[in-house]
């Protein structure tokens, strides 16, 4: 339904139309949500359009003399919120917890005026909601890139459902990331998920059916913005898991997109998992992020 080269063309323009907003960094140290090892502070900071977006960045207190940290972007699933992942940092990552626009902290800065993320703008490839979601990815990299202490040529992605299509999506779209890990992803293969009827994609399929006329479009559009389709350009190292009871992410959905990575990659199947975090699979997760971005 879309060639590469007009995804090659969408995606390329879009970037360079983030590239002409300025960073614009607001920090604030949260002794709230900082420990012992580790402080934290709030971030904002403008992304693609000019739309303000908000974020949590942590960093170890005492990072080894001589040597800038390995960075970890981590963003939410679909309902916003996301917890900052210190295990991370305490194993030595530094990590911007990043909302992209209408969701998590970022809410305080703009929201959805009508709809759902799903669904906002879905006819109109250039205003739907997940071009700027994956343009705030991207400025996360680049708010990464822009720190004395980190280490620019090691930045990661950990991110599960929502976040771990994010995951694949900033993967494709920037070349920076040198590994990813993509838990239980979602925002993969539309035309087959825009028929599942459990929630969040169910927001699809209610909407298709409300609008039977625009289905056509909407697929036009989802085209763009299908982890599907811009797989063929992930060449980090990648993780994915899944799990074969989970019908929120489910297997149809997933495996095909693995399929089209053509980088290196791994893949856990875990038979009696349903959309949940896996201790085991966290486990492999941090593992895969030590041993590409440790340098």
């Amino acid at each position: 339904m879309v060639t590469r080269e007009e995804l090659f063309v969408f995606w390329n323009g879009t970037k360079e139309e983030l590239a002409l907003t300025d960073l614009n960094v607001a920090l604030q140290e949260e002794p709230d949500l900082s420990g012992r090892e580790f402080l934290t502070y709030r971030l904002t900071m403008d992304s693609y359009q000019g739309r303000r977006i908000r974020a949590w960045y942590s960093v170890p207190k005492d990072p080894p003399p001589g040597r800038k940290l390995p960075a970890i972007l981590a963003v939410p699933g679909y309902g916003g919120q996301k917890s900052i992942p210190t295990q991370l940092v305490l194993d030595g990552f530094a990590v911007l917890t990043l909302y992209p626009r209408g969701q998590g902290e970022s809410c305080l800065e703009w929201e959805l005026d009508s709809g759902t993320k799903l669904t906002y703008q879905i006819t109109d490839r250039h205003e739907y909601y997940y071009r700027g979601a994956y343009m705030d990815c991207l400025r996360g990299l680049d708010f990464l890139q822009s720190r004395e202490e980190v280490d620019s040529a090691r930045l990661g992605m950990w991110s599960r459902s929502q976040g771990g299509g994010l995951t694949l999506a900033t993967a494709a779209l920037d070349s920076r990331l040198l590994a990813a890990v993509a838990e239980e992803p979602f925002l993969c293969n539309y035309p087959v998920s825009i028929d599942i009827t459990t929630s969040p994609y169910s927001e699809l399929s209610d909407y298709a059916g409300r609008h039977p006329e625009q289905r056509g479009q909407m697929l036009e559009t989802l085209a763009y913005f299908d982890c599907l389709n811009l797989a063929g350009d992930i060449r980090c190292p990648t993780l994915v898991n899944i799990g074969m009871l989970d019908e929120t992410c489910p297997y149809r959905t997933v495996m095909p997109v693995f399929e089209s990575i053509p980088g290196p990659k791994a893949l856990y199947v875990y038979p009696g998992l349903a959309h949940s975090p896996c201790t085991d699979f966290n486990a492999h997760a941090l593992d895969w992020l030590r041993r590409y971005l440790r340098g």
